[in-house]
């Protein structure tokens, strides 16, 4: 029965939908909203327009962003928001477990900020495969409005649903868009006219329902009414300077390029016009095709979007670079006249109702401070969030629309802090010790929504209450340090790093292990990241890796941070080498012919070779990064490890081989010719050992099928997985969004054995598996030796909890991985091989095997026979008795 009461005349009901517990959201305790506006689902189906849970991922995500408000206008901040958005949608979507849901597209890879990938999957793993749902999230409108109370405007955060297949699916790129009102539906106005074509069309559409006469003067004097709403970017100049010569009335927004959407609705503006991200326009597309108007969106070219002077010319809307064609490519998006089935072309212009299709849809958002453009029906503005410092209790106006309807709530989350006020008071005269721990619960959740000031009183009441131990005065020392650090990053101003870093070290000094210790190391890594992006993004670019480096220090194993020193390192040489093969590509005239990879290798060992004594790489394996980032980008996770795997056996008989041996072993593996061989050797004879792989490029006689045979090997994929379906950037924080979904999925596998389940645990092994090699060309043996360990018992989590063929092939892996670790570690070679050995031999014999897997002997004969010829390879390669 749901709880009732009352708040400003509204009766309030408990939202049975959400269930914080399962969220893992320790402060916030329940969810009320207006009884009227109660939604219930009848029997099965998605039925997301009948969902109250739905209002819930804006909601919570505007109540957590009361943390980090802050009056500094430091860029830092909203990069600490954005991330903790994504960290809650994840722990909300999972919780769902009525769904399948796809992010189809997501804002933030476009500023390098932290975003939900696109392709990342949420909600149930196992059922629910016609519950499937598409997700777009457009992140924070107007982010600046929370860090700077100067900033015109206010801030909202949105995102969008449909059934499978109903929003558009696309990269993070930017498109020109124009979106008109009812008034002006059916004129013709679309962005492949110009903008003065557009408002005379406009102008003639709305003289003729006037019943007026189409002069010169009348369209003159129409268009001069006309609102035009333009994002003020540099890109627009030529545009506003246009609207400026007609003597339309022009609205400049900073940050705005979703929310006037609602102004178009309600008929106050006349049209949005310009360059914008996409994401933003699939969200305005729900908003058109649920309550009027019409859009029209074209995807532009990165270069072209952000320089008018190239995007004022239709034809270079076509160029696309090859980088940006391979992504377009992964989304069916492809070169006019080149269409297969199932694909379009990228000159389409694209309307509301291709973007968002008619279907179970719904738009959400919360109002985080209070927007000019977003109104109830008196047209009084709808307020940002509000927190009652008395109670704890938090409202958020929520927008919803569905069903060609628009509603604005109220919805109003309570959190632990009235509990323990209410635990608190009835303690008094209790034990200092109990209520100190009561003080110090109290503190932590004042500071989980920004009353750091009623946090840090908490703590400097636990002083006063006598009879605390020594561990509690030390603990409230390094967390009241902690909240200093918080404070001073929202409400001072930043002048140098030092004056925040300096609070947040001292708790890592106080506090080593404990929590508090453990996020301030972490806050000083995210800030001298967020430096390192500031001063790469300004072109500043040793002063980025300075700080990337420091952060380094505080997470050592972060193959993000490694990514970013790389790039800026390796910047020139990937530049060369992708103009290079962009006019490769139009000398082939937009196609890549059949020997295309060769020419990535050619290009790519030219490019690398010609600069290396030009540039410096902190890395181990130089070239093996540059090889991953330019002939193998695009390619499959699971196809980028076998090739880079064979690389591994190959550099290692290059070094170690006899001249018999290393014949053998080229002419068998790689198919390589007698005349090269020959050549290999002598380069070998020569300079004694081959440095890296990529040396083989010094190799005079060597031919350039020769080298393409050894660099680009034929493969056999050990291991297809999820990773194989969702064209995601590898990184540790992917590996985190996976593991999350992994946790999801556990709590579904109560009863029993689920194959999906299977292929997502296997997934998150691999990805581990691959976080590590890559550690290893980096050169942090550490980290590679970390992460093959997560990999293993990964594997092995499989072995114990499943049943059938999969745990068989997961020791399998556990058997490649040691083969591989053997490889890599030298001084350890011996321990690892005796390691893969035993590995294999779980699955070779008979008894060790059925202890194991059961009785499936009979299922896995080709299985054995692999481990078995595992076996004899690792005895005689490696000398083993």
């Amino acid at each position: 029965m749901n709880v009732k009461w009352s708040k400003n005349n509204i009766v309030f009901i408990k939202d049975e939908s959400v269930d914080f517990k399962k969220i893992d959201d320790p402060h916030i305790v329940e969810a009320y909203i207006p009884e009227e506006y109660n939604l219930k689902t009848s029997g099965k189906g998605l039925q997301l327009t009948k969902r109250n849970e739905l209002r819930h991922p804006v909601g919570i995500v505007a109540a957590r962003s009361l943390r980090y408000f802050s009056t500094n206008g430091e860029g830092f901040n909203i990069f600490r928001t954005r991330g903790m958005a994504v960290w809650w949608l994840r722990h909300i979507f999972n919780s769902f477990n009525w769904w399948k849901a796809y992010v189809v597209n997501a804002e933030g890879e476009r500023k390098g900020m932290p975003m939900l990938y696109i392709g990342e999957k949420f909600g149930s793993a196992t059922g629910h495969q016609d519950n499937e749902a598409d997700i777009v999230i457009s992140a924070f409108e107007n982010d600046q409005c929370i860090v700077n109370p100067e900033s015109k405007g206010g801030a909202i955060f949105a995102v969008g649903y449909s059934e499978r297949g109903g929003l558009f699916n696309s990269p993070d790129m930017y498109g020109v868009k124009t979106i008109v009102g009812n008034k002006y539906k059916g004129a013709g106005v679309k962005v492949t006219n110009g903008i003065t074509r557009n408002l005379r069309l406009m102008s003639v559409h709305a003289l003729k329902n006037n019943g007026k006469e189409i002069t010169e003067q009348n369209l003159c004097d129409e268009i001069k009414k006309m609102k035009v709403v333009v994002l003020d970017r540099p890109r627009h100049k030529k545009l506003i300077n246009t609207l400026i010569s007609l003597s339309v009335q022009i609205i400049l927004v900073k940050d705005d390029d979703l929310t006037p959407t609602f102004a178009i609705i309600r008929g106050e503006v006349d049209l949005i016009i310009g360059v914008g991200g996409i994401p933003e326009a699939i969200l305005s597309a729900i908003i058109i095709e649920k309550l009027g108007g019409e859009m029209s969106l074209r995807i532009l070219p990165m270069e072209v979007a952000l320089d008018e002077r190239l995007s004022g010319s239709l034809s270079n809307w076509e160029l696309f670079k090859k980088n940006e064609i391979d992504i377009l490519r992964c989304f069916k998006i492809v070169k006019p006249g080149a269409e297969n089935k199932g694909e379009v072309p990228w000159n389409t212009v694209w309307t509301s109702r291709d973007l968002a299709k008619d279907c179970d849809m719904v738009f959400t958002a919360s109002v985080i401070k209070k927007n000019p453009w977003i109104k109830f029906q008196d047209g009084e503005a709808v307020p940002g969030i509000e927190v009652d410092h008395q109670t704890g209790d938090i409202t958020v106006h929520v927008i919803r629309i569905a069903d060609n309807n628009m509603e604005i709530i109220p919805v109003i989350y309570t959190t632990v802090i009235k509990e323990y006020l209410k635990l608190y008071n009835k303690k008094n005269g209790e034990n200092g010790r109990k209520r100190g721990e009561l003080l110090l619960q109290l503190s932590r959740a004042y500071a989980e929504f920004g009353m750091f000031r009623d946090a840090k009183e908490c703590l400097q009441r636990i002083k006063i209450c006598g009879k605390q131990s020594n561990d509690l005065s030390k603990r409230c020392d390094s967390i009241y340090e902690y909240y200093e650090g918080l404070d001073a990053l929202t409400n001072k101003p930043i002048l140098i790093p030092e004056v925040v870093i300096k609070h947040f070290e001292k708790v890592c000094y106080l506090d080593k292990e404990d929590n508090a210790g453990l996020r301030s190391k972490n806050m000083i890594k995210r800030f001298y990241e967020y430096l390192g992006d500031k001063y790469y993004h300004n072109r500043e670019h040793e002063k980025a890796i300075t700080y990337y480096k420091e952060a380094l220090k505080y997470s050592p194993h972060e193959l993000k941070l490694y990514r970013k020193v790389n790039s800026i390192q390796m910047r020139n040489i990937l530049g060369e080498y992708f103009n290079r093969i962009d006019r490769r590509f139009k000398e082939f005239g937009d196609k890549e012919s059949i020997d295309w990879k060769r020419y990535k290798l050619g290009i790519a060992l030219e490019v690398f070779y010609n600069n290396e004594k030009r540039f410096d790489l902190s890395s181990k394996e130089p070239w093996l990064i540059f090889f991953r980032r330019t002939v193998l980008h695009g390619e499959k996770p699971s196809y980028k490890l076998a090739i880079l795997i064979k690389l591994l056996w190959l550099y290692k008989k290059l070094n170690q081989a006899n001249n018999l041996e290393l014949s053998k072993f080229l002419n068998k593996e790689f198919k390589i010719s007698e005349e090269d061989i020959n050549s290999i050797i002598k380069y070998r004879k020569i300079h004694e050992r081959f440095q890296s792989i990529g040396e083989l490029y010094y190799v005079n006689e060597l031919s350039l099928e020769g080298i393409s045979n050894l660099l680009l090997p034929q493969v056999r994929v050990e291991s297809q997985n999820e990773l194989e379906d969702a064209d995601l950037p590898l990184s540790i924080s992917f590996v985190e969004a996976m593991e999350r979904r992994y946790k999801n999925i556990l709590e579904e596998l109560k009863e029993g054995y689920k194959e999906e389940a299977q292929e997502h645990t296997y997934a998150v092994a691999e990805a581990y598996h691959y976080v590590g090699l890559a550690l290893h060309d980096i050169g942090d043996d550490e980290g590679t030796k970390i992460y093959y360990d997560m990999a293993i018992m990964k594997f092995r989590e499989i072995i114990e909890k499943f049943e059938g063929i999969t745990p068989v092939n997961a020791q399998f892996r556990i058997g490649n991985l040691y083969e591989e670790l053997a490889l890599l570690f030298e001084d350890e070679q011996i321990d690892y091989c005796n390691k893969a050995v035993d590995a294999y031999m779980c699955i070779i014999d008979e008894q060790r095997s059925t202890q194991l897997f059961g009785n499936i002997r009979e299922l896995i004969p080709i299985r054995i026979q692999h481990a078995n010829e595992r076996v004899v390879f690792i005895k005689s390669e490696f000398f083993l008795g």
